[in-house]
C-alpha cells in the first residue's frame, strides 16, 4: 500500500466519527483515469486509486472509484468544475477555479467558496465541527434515521430546502440522490429561463 495513503488511513482511524471506506472497482478506476487528469499522488488521486468512496457519519460522501463513483456523480453536475464529494441533502463539494473547495448549498442553490483547500476539507470532514455546519438541517434522531441509507440515496425535504419554511415544518423522505441533484438543477434552469423570458 502507498505510504501516503497509509497516512490518510491513520488520519481516518484517529477520527471520532463513523467512517466507512468502500472497496474500489478496477473498471470504474479505469474509466476515471481515462476521463480525468488527476495526479495519482495527490490526495484526491490517492482516494480515487485506493477507495470506492469514503462515507463520514453516513452524511458526507467523498467520491472514489467504486460505488460512490466520481465519474457518474459528475455527470449530474452541469458545470465544468469537478465535484469531489456530496452530502445526503444534495449539497455538493466542488473544486473551484482558485483551487479552493466550494459548497453548492441545497438551501440557496448557490456555489459558495469555503476558502479551504482539498486537504483541509478532508481534515475538516474527519475531525472538524460538521455538526455546527449542518445544525439547521439535522433533526432529532437523524443518526438513527439515516443509519441504513445506501450510497445512492439521500434525504429530500418538502417544502424543498431552497424555500423559506422552517426545517421543523418540513416533511422528509429518502429518495435516490440523483433525483435530489436533478431537482436542484432543474429548478435553477427554470429560474434562469424565467429571467431570460
Amino acid at each position: 500500500m502507498n505510504e501516503n495513503f497509509q497516512k490518510i488511513l491513520d488520519d481516518i482511524k484517529s477520527s471520532t466519527k463513523t467512517i466507512k471506506i468502500l472497496p474500489s472497482n478496477d473498471a470504474v478506476k479505469k474509466r476515471i483515469r481515462e476521463k480525468y487528469e488527476i495526479n495519482p499522488e495527490s490526495l484526491l488521486g490517492m482516494i480515487l486509486e485506493n477507495t470506492g468512496g469514503i462515507i463520514i457519519d453516513n452524511w458526507i460522501r467523498f467520491y472514489g472509484a467504486g460505488e460512490v463513483d466520481l465519474a457518474s456523480r459528475n455527470a449530474l453536475f452541469p458545470f465544468d468544475n469537478l465535484v469531489v464529494a456530496e452530502d445526503i441533502l444534495g449539497g455538493l463539494f466542488v473544486y473551484l477555479d482558485n483551487g479552493n473547495i466550494g459548497y453548492f448549498a441545497p438551501d440557496c442553490l448557490e456555489l459558495e467558496d469555503m476558502e479551504i483547500h482539498f486537504n483541509q476539507f478532508l481534515y475538516w470532514c474527519l475531525h472538524g465541527d460538521t455538526d455546527t455546519f449542518y445544525m439547521d438541517y439535522r433533526w432529532k434522531n437523524w443518526q438513527e434515521d439515516i443509519s441504513n441509507l445506501n450510497c445512492n440515496e439521500g434525504v429530500v425535504f418538502y417544502p424543498f430546502l431552497w424555500t423559506q419554511e422552517r426545517i421543523e415544518k418540513r416533511s422528509r423522505r429518502i429518495v435516490p440522490i440523483n433525483e435530489i441533484i436533478g431537482l436542484e438543477f432543474d429548478f435553477l434552469k427554470q429560474i434562469s429561463e424565467a429571467k431570460e423570458g
